[in-house]
């Protein structure tokens, strides 16, 4: 069941909108060879906003109950670029520069452009607090297969049972965990950890504009090295990016690895923080995630998470600066669904899924290159997206980098 109130992790996005973090939009760039038409596009459009994306943030009239989602028909109108582009990636990068904003302003945004040379390339950019990578790539599923139904959103109950839940719930758990660190050395251990993490221990630097880099990759050239190495399709995505780093001057790096939950909210994801090296194996890897996966990023000894829906935005900013706490995300968004891989006639040539920063001058993040791998059409598409100008310099040095990472394993991308 889709939950109708921001969970913790929405709410650490939604923040980023008010200056408190690193602002994130997911994007989903879909190319065809053939030319599209504005009509089909609009067509993609109106589903779109009524679908499961056209929603918005509303408060509570009660304090100490959360936010929660409403319907919402707003949206930023349909952009179809007069001029064909050369550079995609390029042209991709600009998309979510601008307010998106899942509270007081359309979150999401649908362009296109014609491409030079012949078909059309379409872009579909979200806040990340309106939705993670899966719930953009079903919303994507049903507006491109015409299967969207407009289905109202649950009413979010009482707010004064809400706020009551929550200080139960708060109270209850933060007494406990209070007195666990009374006699617990592991609980006063977590505890001083998450403290030192939090005042610097993370190495936050200032971001600038990404560079960028996508590239595909045969999918049967992948999984038959994966094999080989003795790992899974993940494992070695994950020491590919791993090299990468290597390949640019970090040697070793703290790499944080989302995964789904089963919670219902906007962002159903966990996270979890694994060391690895430029030259460790898949096979490496894949036990050091699967340890990391049963310790996953959470509040520290026995306090509860909710804790900080309750707190001022400065606090519990400061105290949930970012859901992971690595210099390298790796986000594997997996198979991507048939339903888009066509829009009516026009079939795909190829889709990357990625996470871009709209307008992020100023902004600290300790997330130096943040990757991602999805599979469609007998494909990996890999997207590199550095925020950090001391790891990479150029989206060429990028691309050099990672290319002589997938060398170490035989293997080649194309780039886009």
């Amino acid at each position: 069941m889709r939950s109708t109130r921001l969970s913790v992790i929405d709410e650490i996005f939604l923040r980023t909108h008010r200056g408190y973090g690193f602002p994130i939009a997911l994007q989903g760039i879909w190319r065809t060879p053939d030319t599209l038409s504005r009509h089909e596009l609009d067509g993609v459009h109106a589903r779109l906003a009524r679908g499961q994306l056209g929603r918005r943030v509303g408060k509570p009239r009660i304090p100490g109950a959360r936010l929660r989602w409403e319907a919402s028909s707003q949206t930023l109108p349909l952009e179809y670029a007069a001029d064909a582009v050369e550079d995609i990636i390029g042209w991709a990068d600009v998309q979510a520069d601008l307010e998106l904003d899942p509270q007081f302003g359309p979150g999401w945004r649908l362009t296109a452009a014609g491409v030079s040379g012949g078909g059309t390339v379409v872009s579909l950019v979200c806040s990340h607090a309106l939705a993670d990578a899966r719930e953009l790539i079903d919303a994507a599923a049903q507006a491109f297969s015409d299967t969207s139904v407009h289905v109202p959103l649950a009413r979010p109950g009482s707010d004064v049972k809400d706020a009551l839940s929550m200080l139960v719930t708060v109270l209850g758990k933060s007494i406990a965990a209070t007195a666990r660190l009374w006699v617990s050395t592991k609980a006063r251990g977590e505890l001083r950890a998450f403290l030192a993490a939090d005042t610097g221990g993370t190495r936050p630097h200032q971001a600038r504009r990404a560079h960028s880099v996508i590239l595909d990759i045969a999918a049967a050239e992948w999984d038959s090295a994966a094999a080989h190495a003795g790992g899974s399709a993940n494992s070695l995505f994950v020491s590919i990016v791993a090299a990468t780093m290597s390949e640019l001057g970090s040697p070793a790096v703290t790499v944080d690895i989302p995964f789904r939950t089963a919670t219902g909210d906007a962002n159903s994801i966990g996270m979890a923080t694994v060391a690895v090296r430029g030259d460790d194996s898949p096979v490496t890897i894949r036990a050091a995630c699967k340890a990391a996966f049963r310790a996953p990023v959470g509040a520290p000894a026995g306090y509860p998470p909710e804790i900080v829906q309750l707190l001022p935005l400065r606090l519990a900013a400061k105290l949930t600066s970012t859901p992971g706490r690595g210099e390298v995300l790796c986000s594997n968004i997996g198979d991507i669904p048939d339903a888009v891989s066509t829009l009516g006639p026009h079939r795909s040539s190829g889709l990357a899924t990625r996470a871009i920063h709209p307008n992020p001058s100023g902004a600290s993040t300790t997330t130096r290159m943040s990757t991602y791998i999805c599979r469609m059409n007998g494909n990996y598409t890999l997207s590199l997206v550095c925020t950090d100008d001391t790891v990479a310099g150029s989206s060429v040095e990028l691309a050099s980098a990672v290319q002589r990472a997938l060398a170490t394993r035989d293997l080649a991308g194309t780039p886009w």
